[in-house]
């Protein structure tokens, strides 16, 4: 036989013995790992790792074998624990599909997400000059997160004032008036809203829509005074006073206001305020004049009517 290990084969036969288990009886002395295929088929470190494997190819198939049965009993005991627990919670089961087979009324959930309704607190009507008078009404918009813009009217004794149209901030209290009314005969005026439409404010554009608001609408009223004038040929002129600061960092076109007249706490007129402009840290002298005799104004309250979501309130740069 051919000795591999020796090609010239000078000392006789030197092979090596093949065992009945198949491994190699390696004679001592022999280094495998510096045998050098002549036809380079294969390197001496494959001869290597294949001694190995025959070697250890008995424990291979025993090791894979008892992995494969571990993962197998996993899989089976997890089937088995959720079969379990599917059958203990039958009854829960059925209960869930029941429910998710009936029908949800979303009518309830519209009404908790749409606008509610714009809440009038009071309506009065105060005379202005002679034969003439002003219907005035609070209204406050209870919604948080809407703008509302509608038309309205008053009737007064069967008649109806024209139509005309105005808007109430998120959460704004307000008075909405028809100044001028002929012939007015003092009575409890009603106000009626038309074309009531909803704006919703976005909350990822201003989480907090009262405190934004309230920080445009910041105006000062300092100085006021009331002026009471002698009445002359059956006409007054009193003068109401009071120097108006624009304490917002914003600057405003014609913007509008109504002044609330007080007597005592209470409400006995409005005058309507125009200005052509006011800029941011602004202060404005105020002169007023109110032509309905027998009254001492005490202190006024100032009514902004400028909608700050719209460019337009404000002065171009």
């Amino acid at each position: 036989m051919l000795n591999i290990y020796n090609p010239n084969n000078h000392d006789g036969d030197k092979t090596v013995p093949i065992l009945k288990n198949g491994a190699v009886n390696h004679p001592a002395g022999v280094d495998f790992t510096k045998y050098e295929d002549p036809n380079k088929e294969f390197t001496s470190q494959e001869l290597k790792w294949g001694f190995w494997y025959v070697k250890n190819k008995a424990f291979l198939n025993k090791f894979l074998l008892i992995i494969l049965i571990g993962i197998n009993a996993v899989l089976v005991f997890f089937s088995l624990w959720r079969w379990g627990s599917y059958f203990l919670d039958w009854q829960n089961s059925r209960q869930t599909e029941a429910n998710l087979a009936a029908g949800v009324n979303y009518t309830g959930l519209q009404a908790h997400f749409s606008a509610q309704p714009i809440q009038a607190v009071n309506t009065q009507i105060f005379p202005s000059r002679s034969n003439k008078y002003d219907a005035v009404a609070e209204l406050i918009n209870p919604n948080s997160r809407f703008l509302a813009t509608f038309n309205y009217y008053f009737i007064i004794d069967g008649e109806k004032t024209p139509l005309q149209k105005t808007f109430l901030l998120p959460g704004e209290n307000r008075l909405v008036t028809y100044l001028g009314i002929k012939n007015g005969t003092g009575g409890t005026p009603t106000i009626v809203l038309e074309n009531i439409e909803y704006q919703r404010i976005s909350a990822h554009e201003v989480p907090d829509a009262v405190s934004w608001q309230a920080y445009r609408l910041n105006f000062k009223v300092s100085d006021f005074v009331f002026l009471k004038s002698l009445a002359q040929e059956g006409i007054n002129t009193d003068a109401i006073q009071f120097k108006l600061t624009n304490a917002s960092p914003y600057n405003y076109a014609a913007p509008d206001f109504y002044v609330a007249l007080m007597q005592n706490g209470q409400m006995v007129g409005v005058l309507p305020l125009h200005l052509d402009s006011i800029k941011s840290l602004e202060t404005k002298d105020i002169d007023l004049r109110y032509f309905f005799g027998n009254l001492n104004i005490s202190e006024i309250a100032l009514y902004p009517i400028i909608n700050v979501y719209d460019k337009g309130a404000y002065l171009a740069p």
